[in-house]
C-alpha cells in the first residue's frame, strides 16, 4: 500500500511540474509583441497613460510618455499567485537587482502590477499602494 501511495505522489508531483512548465511556455509565447499601456491606477485613482511595452524573446523594452526607452531582460514565474514577471535592467552595473512585477495575461489584455520598492505584488489590483497598469495588445482593435 505504501508503494502505491508513493508512486501516486510522485506522479502527481511530476504532472504538476509539467503544468507549471506549460503555463510558462504558453505565457512566454503569448506575451510576445507590442502592448499599449492604457490606464494606470494607484489606490483607486486612475489616469490615462500612453506607455509602450515590446516583448521580444526574453527582453522587454518600455517607452514612457516622453519617448524615453528602457530595456530589460525578463523571465516569467508562473508558479505563484499572482504570476510574476522578473525584470532586470540591461545596465546591471548601475541596477543589478531584479524586480518582480505581477502580471495577468488574458488574450489581448495584459495587467501589470508594480509593488512599492522592496516588496512583491500580492494581488492583481491597485490596492495597498500597488500600481496597476492596464494594457492592450497593439493592433488588436479592442479598446
Amino acid at each position: 500500500m505504501k508503494i502505491y501511495l508513493i508512486i501516486l505522489l510522485l506522479v502527481c508531483a511530476l504532472s504538476c511540474g509539467d503544468a507549471g512548465d506549460a503555463a510558462t511556455s504558453t505565457d512566454q509565447e503569448n506575451i510576445q509583441g507590442a502592448w499599449l499601456g492604457q490606464t494606470e491606477s494607484l489606490n483607486g485613482i486612475q489616469k490615462d497613460v500612453s506607455f509602450l511595452y515590446v516583448f521580444k524573446g526574453d527582453t522587454v523594452s518600455f517607452t514612457d510618455e516622453t519617448g524615453k526607452e528602457m530595456r530589460y531582460s525578463f523571465k516569467l514565474d508562473t508558479t505563484g499567485n499572482p504570476r510574476l514577471l522578473i525584470i532586470r535592467s540591461e545596465d546591471t552595473l548601475t541596477n543589478p537587482t531584479p524586480v518582480s512585477v505581477g502580471y495577468e495575461l488574458n488574450g489581448d489584455s495584459l495587467k501589470i502590477v508594480v509593488a512599492p520598492p522592496g516588496l512583491r505584488p500580492t494581488e492583481i489590483s491597485d490596492k495597498n499602494d500597488q500600481e496597476l497598469i492596464i494594457c492592450k495588445r497593439k493592433g488588436s482593435g479592442k479598446t
